[in-house]
């Protein structure tokens, strides 16, 4: 009940906070050199916070909208910091050895070590702890990776919640008002209109790892934890909107509803 009553709320709340935010938000080029409004996923702040005082206040876990809203202010800081020239982990760790700072290398501290006082608080000083952190931090990097089209993220991450929701239990109230909302700004970004940015690509993606980290130990873990660190390794060497561009059904899903 409170799960459907905070996805409708997200499914209002956050097409109005990206109405009011429109005119603040910075416009870069998108992948087609279009200037074009990013950090939209800002509009998903509101209902987090929501979310977060509904299960303050009921007693529902609270550690998904906490992670949520970290994944929202971190993904906001590399937003803000821009630069792109460094990609992957990789590009990342040259860059530091050159004494420069990046937004990515930010973006990792704050959710990696967010996600393993997570996995430290349901799981205490563990193996399990170490994987659920992974997981969290690993689908946040995940969606980053796949948001360099419209729409991309969303869908080939959102193929998998409604499976994933099944076994989230009590959490996935704690992440339904961002389900929602993902659900109302689907379309503008994938036609385009918006780009989610590091802000929404870190939330989106903390959203599913927070849905898999709710079946507990198992099989879906491993399923989960293969797929991201399997994806993550391919993307530091080659260029996912390529593998995508030449496996036939993975380029005709890709470019479903895009302009």
């Amino acid at each position: 009940m409170v799960a459907t009553a905070l996805f409708a709320a997200g499914l209002l709340l956050t097409p109005l906070a990206l109405a009011t935010l429109l005119p603040l938000l910075p416009r870069r080029p998108n992948y087609a050199t279009h200037p074009v409004p990013t950090a939209a996923g800002l509009a998903f702040l509101p209902i987090i916070l929501t979310a977060l005082s509904i299960s303050l206040l009921s007693g529902l876990p609270l550690w998904a909208p906490a992670y949520l809203l970290l994944a929202g202010l971190v993904g906001f800081a590399d937003d803000a910091m821009g630069g792109k020239e460094a990609r992957g982990f990789g590009g990342h760790l040259r860059a530091l050895g050159r004494g420069r700072v990046t937004g990515g290398q930010v973006k990792v501290v704050g959710m990696g070590g967010g996600a393993l006082v997570v996995g430290v608080v349901l799981y205490g000083a563990s193996l399990s702890a170490l994987a659920a952190a992974f997981l969290l931090a690993g689908f946040a990097n995940l969606a980053n990776l796949l948001d360099v089209r419209p729409g991309r993220a969303l869908k080939f991450l959102g193929l998998f919640v409604p499976v994933l929701a099944i076994g989230a239990g009590e959490v996935l109230a704690g992440v339904a008002g961002v389900l929602g909302g993902a659900v109302s700004l689907f379309y503008f970004d994938l036609r385009g209109r918006i780009m989610l940015g590091d802000t929404g690509a870190a939330v989106w993606g903390a959203t599913v790892g927070c849905l898999v980290v709710a079946w507990g130990p198992g099989w879906v873990w491993w399923a989960a934890g293969t797929a991201v660190l399997g994806l993550t390794l391919v993307a530091e060497f080659h260029s996912i909107s390529g593998i995508i561009r030449e496996v036939g059904i993975l380029r005709r899903f890709d470019q479903w509803g895009r302009t």
